[in-house]
C-alpha cells in the first residue's frame, strides 16, 4: 500500500513537472514567434516607407513634375526677391516679415527677423529686370542699365512647397562707379 502511494505521488509529480516544464516551452515558443512577428512587422514598415520615398522619386523625375517644379521655383524666387528688395519710403525692413514668412525656412526667417528694426529708408527702391536662372548666371549678358547685384538663393523642399533657406547677394560692379 506504502508502494502503491509512493508510485502514485511520484508519477503525479513527474506529471506536474512534465506539464509545468511543457507551458514553460510552449510560453517561450509563443513569445519568441510574437517578436518574429513584430520584427516582420517592422520590416515591412520600413519596405513601406522606402517604397512610398522611392515612389515620391520617380513621381519627382516625370518631365511634368519636374516642370511644375521649375515653375514653382521660379515663381517663388521671384516672389522673394521683389518682396525683400523693393522698398517704400519711410518703411522698414521688418515690415516684409508678414509678406516672407510663407517663402522662407523658420531658421532663415529668423535669421532675418529677429535683429533690431533699424533700416528705415528715405526713398523708394525698386527691382527691375528680375531673371532667375537654374544654371550659373553669367552678368556679362545682362544689359540692366541701373546698378546691377546678383542674388544666390539657396532653396529647401517642404512639405508646404520650395522655400528659401538662404540668400546670398553679389556686388556687379565696382566700387568707385
Amino acid at each position: 500500500m506504502k508502494l502503491k502511494v509512493l508510485t502514485f505521488v511520484m508519477i503525479s509529480l513527474c506529471l506536474l513537472i512534465g506539464l509545468f516544464i511543457g507551458t514553460q516551452v510552449y510560453k517561450h515558443d509563443v513569445k519568441q514567434k510574437e517578436m518574429e512577428i513584430e520584427l516582420l512587422k517592422k520590416e515591412k514598415d520600413d519596405l513601406n516607407e522606402s517604397n512610398k520615398r522611392l515612389s515620391e522619386l520617380v513621381k519627382r523625375q516625370s518631365k511634368t513634375v519636374i516642370s511644375d517644379e521649375e515653375k514653382q521655383i521660379r515663381e517663388r524666387s521671384e516672389t522673394f526677391v521683389r518682396e525683400l528688395f523693393e522698398m517704400k519710403k519711410d518703411t522698414s525692413f521688418k515690415s516684409k516679415s508678414k509678406q516672407l514668412k510663407p517663402l522662407l525656412t523658420d531658421d532663415y526667417y529668423s535669421t532675418l527677423f529677429d535683429g533690431k528694426d533699424r533700416y528705415n529708408l528715405y526713398d523708394d527702391i525698386s527691382v527691375n529686370d528680375l531673371h532667375v536662372y537654374f544654371d550659373v548666371f553669367d552678368p556679362k549678358q545682362d544689359k540692366i542699365e541701373n546698378r546691377k547685384t546678383s542674388v544666390q538663393l539657396d532653396l529647401v523642399r517642404t512639405t508646404d512647397g520650395w522655400k528659401v533657406d538662404n540668400l546670398t547677394r553679389f556686388n556687379l560692379q565696382r566700387q568707385g562707379r
